[in-house]
C-alpha cells in the first residue's frame, strides 16, 4: 500500500493484514518496560523496528530502514529523513499497532497477493 509523503515522496508498506507474529515479537523484543509507562525512547525504537519491517519500498534518496538500520556509531535511514516524512510515517501505524496489541476490529486477510506471507527472511526476524 502506498502512502504519500511530504515533498511529493511516497512510501510502500505491507499491509496491516500481512504482518506475522514474528513482526509483533520483533516489535517488542529488547524493550524492557520499568512500571507500566512507556517512554519516549521505548515508543521510537519499537515503531522504527516496525517501520523497518513494513517499508517495502520509498522514493527517497536513502537505503531502506530495513538496509540501514544503524548503530549507535551510524544514524539509520529513518534517524536521516526530516521529522515531517518521519512523523508521516508515524502517522500510518496506527491499525499495525492495533492489530498488534490485539485491539484491531476484526481477524485480517492477508491483502490480495501477497499469498500469506512475510517479505522478512526468518534470519532477520531474530535480529530486528
Amino acid at each position: 500500500m502506498r502512502v504519500d509523503l511530504p515533498g511529493g515522496q511516497w512510501a510502500d508498506l505491507l499491509a496491516p493484514s500481512d504482518l506475522r507474529a514474528g513482526d509483533m515479537k520483533a516489535m517488542r523484543r529488547d524493550q524492557a518496560l520499568t512500571g507500566v509507562v512507556a517512554t519516549m525512547g521505548w515508543w521510537d525504537a519499537a515503531r522504527d523496528v516496525l517501520l523497518r519491517r513494513i517499508i517495502t519500498a520509498w522514493s527517497l534518496p536513502l537505503p531502506l530502514p530495513r538496509d540501514l538500520p544503524g548503530t549507535e556509531e551510524e544514524a539509520g535511514s529513518l534517524d536521516r529523513v526530516t521529522i515531517p516524512v518521519y512523523q508521516a510515517l508515524l502517522d500510518t501505524l496506527e491499525p499495525y499497532i492495533a492489530l498488534i496489541n490485539g485491539e484491531a476490529p476484526e481477524d485480517p486477510k492477508p491483502s490480495p497477493g501477497s499469498a500469506g506471507t512475510s517479505t522478512v527472511s526468518p534470519s532477520t526476524s531474530a535480529t530486528n
